[in-house]
């Protein structure tokens, strides 16, 4: 790679849209604007009598104390043995669990998939913290100055949300089926739009299916220059090609790798490529040992196995609680989409789904790096609610919970560079933390039950962000 994660962290650090990676060792203000979203705000705070799922895909611990000085985790270890600073506030937190605050890596901040697209940057950022994501990086944006802006306002505390790593608008090829795509023709073209983008505090760029290799490269290589990486939801590209140009993370997984499309022509997105994906045998040779170059070359996954599961009419069913967050005008239609998900174009059939699991569990078995994210669409995926549906989906793909929840924190946080900082429950990183009612080991559904979230040791009330955030979704 022609960058190193030193830097990276720098060109995140300049990023005048983010929370600075040194700048986080100061207290986040508590502003006028978060205040009545806010819980807990105390110098020095314990968090006593946890279940603990730290994050680094160790096994639960009970009865554990987790000490927070200012934005850091101080100290993590059994109740018995772990000394409460004199004038910490205690919350006893017996029956709960805390899991690192999760890291998303396929989110948005406009609501798509209905017929008028429109911004969530008042809604998104409360229901993501609000379902414990502290950090996010969109993928790609319909609406790239709204999701500027944004990103602004939560780093000045105008607005609760996690730390966002804004994408700038998509970028594809000549070819693109978009209009809210920049179609790139040229080289020069290429390097003035990442250009344009890093300076406008983009820190990521996502690229879709109707990009050739030839701008692919241009795009990467511009964005390396800057110390800023590439994603894509590929077509005309496979997997295997991307991974050669240096991509460093792919979306979705196996529904949209054409690598195994028969007949697959250079540059050209094969016509119904995610339904050619039903009839791969996932366990084949050929699938297997290109399984194992994409993580031999350290090429990143991002999972999305909900969304997928939001176009399958066998399985998905529409979660009260979420619908509860759509303007009613949307929420009927989307409810409409629901009953004609057969109509829709796009259906992902559960053997379908179970193949995608099996290619994710590969890929990790053969030492890949995944990570997960939620790409809220008018399926009724919304945010923060997909990104814990994602926890149930991964352990149906046979991931133990420990690992599952290691995919959505500190994978995510090695995707983006920033492990070192977030990601897990250990002494000096960020108190990024989740706390949940229940137990989400025994029981997985307890993962929605979150009450407090905790970002750069500020706590959040759960319940106050949804309550903000009730029948804005499609609107604002």
């Amino acid at each position: 790679m022609p960058f190193s994660l030193r830097t990276i962290r720098l060109a995140l650090s300049l990023s005048a849209l983010l929370p600075t990676f040194a700048g986080a060792q100061a207290r986040q203000q508590v502003t006028r604007d978060i205040r009545p979203f806010v819980s807990v705000d105390a110098p020095v705070v314990a968090l006593t009598h946890v279940r603990l799922i730290d994050g680094t895909g160790a096994a639960s611990r009970d009865d554990q104390t987790i000490v927070i000085e200012g934005t850091r985790i101080a100290r993590v270890g059994p109740s018995a043995g772990t000394t409460v600073p004199a004038g910490a506030r205690v919350l006893d937190l017996s029956g709960r669990t805390v899991v690192p605050g999760f890291v998303g890596l396929h989110e948005h901040t406009y609501f798509g998939g209905v017929r008028r697209t429109t911004a969530m940057t008042t809604s998104a950022p409360l229901l993501y913290l609000a379902f414990g994501v502290t950090t996010a990086m969109t993928a790609g944006s319909q609406l790239p100055y709204h999701e500027r802006n944004m990103a602004r306002d939560v780093s000045l505390d105008r607005t609760p949300g996690p730390r966002f790593l804004i994408s700038g608008p998509y970028l594809d090829g000549p070819a693109t089926r978009s209009g809210m795509a920049r179609a790139l023709e040229s080289p020069a073209e290429a390097r003035r739009v990442v250009d344009y983008w890093a300076d406008e505090g983009a820190t990521w760029f996502k690229v879709m299916g109707q990009i050739s290799r030839e701008r692919l490269g241009d795009v990467i290589r511009a964005a390396h220059a800057r110390g800023l990486r590439v994603t894509g939801h590929l077509c005309s590209v496979t997997f295997a090609e991307a991974s050669a140009l240096g991509i460093d993370a792919l979306q979705h997984g196996f529904i949209t790798a054409s690598d195994y499309v028969p007949g697959k022509r250079p540059d050209e997105c094969p016509i119904g490529n995610m339904h050619e994906q039903a009839d791969v045998d996932v366990g084949s040779p050929a699938v297997q040992a290109s399984i194992r170059a994409l993580a031999q070359r350290g090429t990143s996954v991002v999972s999305t196995l909900g969304v997928y599961e939001s176009f399958s009419p066998e399985r998905f069913q529409l979660d009260t609680a979420a619908m509860a967050m759509l303007d009613p005008e949307v929420r009927r239609e989307v409810e409409a989409n629901h009953a004609n998900i057969a109509a829709g174009g796009l259906v992902v059939t559960d053997v379908l789904l179970k193949k995608m699991m099996r290619w994710e569990r590969d890929f990790v078995a053969a030492g890949g790096l995944l990570g997960a994210g939620c790409d809220p669409w008018g399926t009724g995926y919304l945010p923060g609610f997909g990104d814990v549906r994602n926890y149930e989906m991964l352990l149906e793909a046979g991931f133990s919970p420990a690992t599952a929840i290691q995919i959505m924190t500190l994978n995510g946080a090695r995707i983006l560079g920033m492990d070192r900082d977030i990601g897990a429950i250990t002494a000096g990183r960020q108190a990024d933390l989740v706390v949940v009612r229940g137990d989400p080991v025994s029981r997985p559904r307890d993962l929605y039950q979150v009450t407090t979230v905790f970002r750069g040791g500020l706590g959040y009330d759960a319940k106050a962000l949804r309550d903000a955030a009730r029948g804005l979704v499609g609107v604002r």
